[in-house]
C-alpha cells in the first residue's frame, strides 16, 4: 500500500473517531429523568398575568406552544388529557437602563426588558409536580426612540420569546 493510501486511511479513522465521539452524550428516546418517564404530551393552558403590562399572557402562551413544536420533545396537546401540564404565571415585567448617551450621561439610549414568571410543571401520570413556582426570566434590549413606549411595546414579544426559550429548556433539559 502505497503511503499516500495509509495517510488517507489513517485520516479516514481519526475524522471516524471525532465524529462518534462528538455524539456520545446524545441519546435517541424520549427526555430523561424518572420524573418524566412516559410523557409524550404537555397541556400549556393561558398563563395567569401578576405583572401590570396588559395583555401579556397571550403572547406568553403562543411562544411556548411554539417553542414546543420547534423542539419536538414533546406534544403539545391543548386538552385536559396530556400526560403532563404547564403552568405559567407571569410576575413581573421590569424595563432597566443600560446604556447612556454618548453627548449627554443623562439621556438613556439602550434599555432591558426582562419578564419574570413562576412556572410549575407536573406529571399527570405519575400524579405529582416536577418542579412548583420555578422563576424563569426572558430578556431583550431595545433601544430608546421618539416614543419609548412603543419601543418597549416592540420589545415585548422578543422578551416573551427569549422566556418561553428558557420555560421549554427548564421542562425538557431539566435546568
Amino acid at each position: 500500500m502505497s503511503r499516500e493510501g495509509c495517510f488517507t486511511r489513517a485520516l479516514a479513522a481519526l475524522l471516524l473517531v471525532f465524529v462518534l465521539s462528538g455524539c456520545a452524550g446524545y441519546r435517541v428516546g424520549n427526555i430523561s429523568g424518572r420524573n418524566l418517564q412516559g410523557v409524550r404530551s404537555v397541556y400549556v393552558p393561558v398563563a395567569k398575568n401578576a405583572s401590570l403590562e396588559a395583555d401579556l399572557q397571550v403572547i406568553l402562551t403562543n411562544a411556548i406552544i411554539q417553542r414546543f413544536n420547534d423542539d419536538g420533545t414533546l406534544e403539545v396537546n391543548q386538552n385536559e388529557n396530556a400526560d403532563s401540564e404547564l403552568d405559567v404565571t407571569i410576575a413581573s415585567v421590569i424595563r432597566s437602563a443600560t446604556a447612556s448617551s454618548t453627548s449627554n450621561i443623562l439621556v438613556t439610549e439602550e434599555y432591558q426588558l426582562t419578564i419574570t414568571a413562576k412556572v410549575t410543571y407536573v406529571n399527570r401520570r405519575l400524579g405529582r409536580k416536577i418542579f412548583e413556582n420555578v422563576s424563569v426570566t426572558g430578556t431583550t434590549t431595545f433601544f430608546s426612540q421618539s416614543d419609548l413606549e412603543e419601543s418597549e411595546r416592540q420589545a415585548l414579544p422578543l422578551a416573551t420569546q427569549d422566556l418561553a426559550q428558557n420555560t421549554v429548556k427548564l421542562v425538557t433539559e431539566g435546568w
